[in-house]
């Protein structure tokens, strides 16, 4: 396959790899729609009439991770310069990757003696991990009330307001980098082409400098991709499977007349993420003081954004049924640890607590067993003390919190809000409940699974309650008794339980304001282009 890719053109793999990545993440076609599409978009005689088979059997022919290790490769061995080859020889070399890098877990895969988790644990964690579904409504209105709105109420008083800190120590407007991002993201998935031409930007409102700066920010050479993919394989130990950094750093590829979009995925998080955050820590680099205050602020402001969605989840119409950390602290000592808020729900407490840690890069590439244990060591270990302390505070004492004393017993549901993310699957489900038990903490008839979830969960059971759902408290108990106890929660609204609800007002509001104001702009452009070609 090397010998192959040596002779082939870079830009023709890349524009294949991008135009199915772009497919897998259309939130309007199924994974077995795009798997049919792909077959029949190569194939023929026999090849076609066995791949159609194995597509109604289930066969996913559209894998994400094996795009981007074949473009990894591509960028790597072959060049501009090389031959057009034949589309359905490029069609069948995912799926011969796919057939050599089957992890070998002959170490039993789960987790050792030891408490390092085993190879199929790290393989799955970084799978589900690389294959998080987009939801572009909770990313946008995430980034823009932590990195927008947040930081503009409440600026920091050295570092003033993020958007400001932005231009001045990266050099790039943050409104121009959503303006193009939203634009390269809505011409790949309207157009269904991965290259986007200048001129697309141009009628954006921007000088061709103003373009130029917001593009160059994330987009590579590939000269400077295969240098980022060497470098990342070198750090990786060897391990070239999994790790996406580079195609994280840069998710556009300059070319002659435009970019392309190498995933549309990874573009959205490159600039409604963290790693915009990462982009003014580098530039700060120099100055450690000014790098300690702003890890201590994104982790303060990240925190708040938790909360308020946190908030929006207790019950409305009563007195008081949402207590905050400070509440807690009053009623019980500040001596206790105690966590973020709990919410009073009548017949049951939700305690909850915040984590704004992001799991470790050998968790992410799935190649190092220490890196996984410490992230859920520090995910669960701590945060697990904290829940069980508070959880014993309001079974003896409740009173002093509320201002009543209890009629009835109550059941307490700890929850971890992992506010970037964590892949709750059955394996570190059983990891979790191994480290408790072992701790013996979280262990009482009267208290509920420990549950991780992201921000993204939390506005679903949001929305489920907003629209005439089950409760919180009502998912979470009705999540232990189901077959998917051990899966997100996510998988067991959707899946299980069937609920699919609309966005909650909420969310709608925050998102539809930063995405409706630049997408009026990509509507000039749209309509200007059909002017054009009229």
């Amino acid at each position: 396959m090397l010998d192959y890719l040596k002779s082939a053109n870079l830009m023709q793999i890349l524009s294949f790899t991008s135009y199915w990545l772009a497919r897998d993440v259309d939130p309007g076609r199924k994974r077995e729609e795009v798997s049919r599409r792909y077959v029949e978009s190569y194939f023929s005689g026999v090849r076609l009439i066995q791949a159609r088979g194995l597509v109604s059997d289930g066969r996913v022919f559209v894998v994400p991770q094996l795009l981007h290790l074949l473009a990894k490769l591509a960028l790597i061995y072959s060049s501009v310069d090389g031959e057009q080859k034949d589309l359905e020889e490029i069609a069948l070399l995912p799926l011969a990757l796919g057939d050599h890098i089957d992890p070998d877990v002959g170490d039993g895969g789960g987790v050792h003696e030891d408490g390092l988790p085993g190879k199929m644990a790290r393989e799955l964690v970084s799978n589900q991990h690389f294959n998080r579904p987009l939801d572009l409504p909770s990313v946008i209105a995430s980034f823009s009330r932590r990195w927008r709105e947040i930081p503009s109420e409440q600026p920091h008083l050295k570092l003033g307001s993020f958007e400001i800190l932005f231009r001045e120590s990266v050099g790039v407007e943050l409104d121009h980098l959503e303006m193009v991002t939203l634009a390269a993201y809505v011409h790949t998935m309207l157009h269904e082409q991965p290259i986007v031409p200048v001129s697309y930007f141009r009628k954006l409102g921007l000088s061709d400098d103003e373009v130029v700066q917001a593009l160059k920010h994330v987009a590579g050479t590939p000269e400077k991709l295969k240098f980022e993919i060497v470098l990342d394989h070198q750090s990786a130990d060897g391990d070239l499977r999994w790790s996406i950094a580079p195609f994280e750093r840069f998710p556009l590829l300059g070319v002659q007349g435009g970019v392309i979009v190498l995933d549309p995925k990874l573009l959205i998080h490159r600039v409604f993420g963290w790693l915009p955050y990462f982009d003014v820590e580098e530039a700060l680099r120099p100055d450690k003081k000014k790098v300690g205050q702003l890890r201590e602020y994104a982790g303060r402001v990240s925190e708040v954004y938790g909360l308020e969605v946190v908030a929006s989840l207790a019950p409305k119409g009563v007195a008081k049924s949402l207590y905050s950390e400070e509440d807690l602290r009053r009623a019980f000592g500040s001596e206790r640890k105690v966590v973020d808020a709990v919410i009073d729900f009548g017949d049951a407490w939700i305690v909850l607590d915040v984590s704004t840690r992001r799991l470790m890069r050998g968790s992410v590439a799935g190649t190092s067993a220490e890196a996984l244990k410490k992230d859920l060591e520090t995910l669960v270990g701590a945060k697990a003390k904290q829940l069980a302390a508070t959880i014993e505070a309001l079974r003896t004492g409740s009173e002093r919190l509320t201002g009543a004393s209890l009629d009835a017993p109550r059941r307490f549901h700890p929850v971890v809000v992992a506010s970037e993310g964590f892949p709750v699957n059955p394996m570190t489900t059983s990891i979790i409940e191994d480290m408790l038990r072992r701790s013996d903490l979280l262990q009482e008839p009267d208290v509920g699974d420990l549950q991780i979830v992201d921000i993204a969960e939390l506005e679903l059971v949001e929305a489920v309650q907003q629209y005439g759902g089950p409760s919180f408290p009502e998912l979470l108990k009705g999540k232990e008794g189901s077959g998917l106890y051990r899966a997100s929660l996510r998988d067991y609204i959707l899946v299980e339980r069937g609920i699919k609800p609309k966005r909650s007002e909420r969310l709608d509001k925050i998102w539809q304001g930063l995405f409706d104001r630049i997408v009026g702009r990509l509507k000039q452009v749209e309509e200007s282009g059909d002017a054009d070609q009229a």
